[in-house]
């Protein structure tokens, strides 16, 4: 069925589309909506209409670890946070490391997710950091990029050759920069982490291995993506690497973005990160990394897991945050704190994310691009309780928080979705 959405804002920034106040759906495709006689017209009621986001870190434990979260759950938060294509890391249980790992992942996904999933698959088998996998037949089962997740190599020398085997078979790879000799630890080396007596987790141990790599990087000629960057000096670090002309992108997590080091001072286990929070001088250089276009996407690292699993003194709880459903608004709230335009970091996670995942037809509003929209109201608010939350993981901040604007319809390939 055809339909019609007047009465609104298109913001789409660099699409002729963005500004104008209405846009058709047909086919799966946006088009011009005085082409289309009879379907349904919506009403915006002077909301603002937005591509779909594209999350291009997700966690959504299936297969192996659905006591944490389903691609049913997790997908379905996602959508109610304004996501529209998720991609999956390898991360499950065992990895994704098969061709037929990653063919189960998209029946599943086809099955019972609630939006469009790409998956990734581990750079090695296993994950272990030794034999390489099998790179090409991964890629031909449906995979948008190889990684390794914060899974060592074994040693540099398989590093270099799994970076070498990628480049020549045109495959980009996700990096997350880290010095075995530095690694470890729960907690910024700063007053906070010290004080509260936690194990520290250092700045070097991301710029160490963030040097490393981009040696690799230079020799192997390879597409790399830096994921999950945390520091002041990591940003500098690959605005001089991409002034050079390294073939490189990175992204930062919105938990990043929004919280310093000092969100641990109570020990709230939901800040336990695999990378941890740094200082506020780290934060606004992530955002003004994010700003100038050093720094290429947000993404959530969205990381549910059950209640058990946060349930023990801060060190020894399981990393990750379960934030997936909250991502628009957090965005938004942003944009109304004055640190980061809305514009600017909407663009971080459609336009961006769809050249990156290589999908020219996602990510922006534009005759003939699938419809992928979401339908939100900036003046509107947005609380999370329990009773609404849609995440299997309860592992949240943003449970009994209230955050501003509010979702009223998303359209993924013209389908209208349900999340909340």
């Amino acid at each position: 069925m055809s339909v019609i959405i007047r009465n609104m804002t298109i913001v789409s920034p660099g699409s002729p589309m963005h500004g104008k106040t209405d846009i058709g759906i047909s086919r799966g495709v946006f088009v011009d909506p005085q082409t289309l006689s009879g379907g349904k017209e919506i009403d915006g009621h002077s909301s603002w209409l937005v591509p779909g986001l594209i999350d291009c870190r997700v966690n959504l434990r299936e297969p192996g670890l659905e006591h944490k979260g389903t691609i049913a759950s997790e997908t379905r938060a996602a959508v109610a946070g304004g996501v529209t294509t998720v991609v999956a890391t390898p991360v499950t249980d065992p990895v994704v490391d098969s061709p037929a790992d990653v063919r189960l992942v998209l029946e599943r996904a086809t099955a019972s997710g609630y939006c469009r999933v790409l998956p990734t698959a581990m750079l090695t088998q296993g994950g272990e950091g030794s034999q390489l996998s099998e790179m090409a037949a991964l890629m031909d089962a449906g995979c948008v990029a190889l990684a390794q997740g914060n899974r060592p190599f074994r040693t540099k020398k398989i590093k270099f050759n799994a970076l070498k085997y990628a480049q020549s078979l045109g495959i980009r790879v996700i990096l997350d920069p880290e010095s075995r000799d530095f690694a470890g630890g729960c907690a910024h080396t700063g007053r906070i982490g010290m004080g509260l007596g936690l194990s520290l987790n250092s700045p070097l141990s991301e710029t160490l291995g963030l040097g490393a790599d981009l040696d690799l990087v230079e020799a192997t000629g390879v597409a790399a993506h830096f994921s999950r960057i945390t520091s002041k000096n990591s940003v500098e670090r690959i605005r001089r690497a991409k002034a050079e002309g390294l073939n490189i992108t990175c992204d930062v997590t919105l938990p990043h973005l929004i919280h310093s080091e000092s969100a641990i001072a109570n020990l709230d286990p939901n800040f336990h990160l695999e990378r941890p929070l740094r200082t506020e001088e780290d934060r606004l250089a992530l955002i003004s990394g994010i700003a100038d276009g050093t720094i290429d996407l947000i993404v959530s690292d969205h990381a549910p897991h059950e209640t058990g699993a946060k349930l023990a003194p801060f060190p020894e709880t399981e990393q990750g945050m379960s934030i997936a459903e909250g991502i628009i608004q957090l965005l938004i709230q942003l944009d109304t704190k004055n640190e980061l335009p809305f514009e600017i970091s909407l663009t971080a996670m459609t336009t961006r994310a769809a050249r990156f995942i290589n999908q020219d037809k996602l990510g922006v509003i534009d005759y003939g691009n699938n419809a992928d929209c979401v339908l939100i109201n900036p003046n509107q608010t947005t609380e999370f309780n329990e009773s609404n939350w849609l995440s299997a993981g309860r592992n949240s901040p943003l449970i009994g928080a209230l955050l501003p604007s509010q979702i009223f319809g998303t359209w993924i390939s013209g389908k209208h979705i349900t999340g909340r």
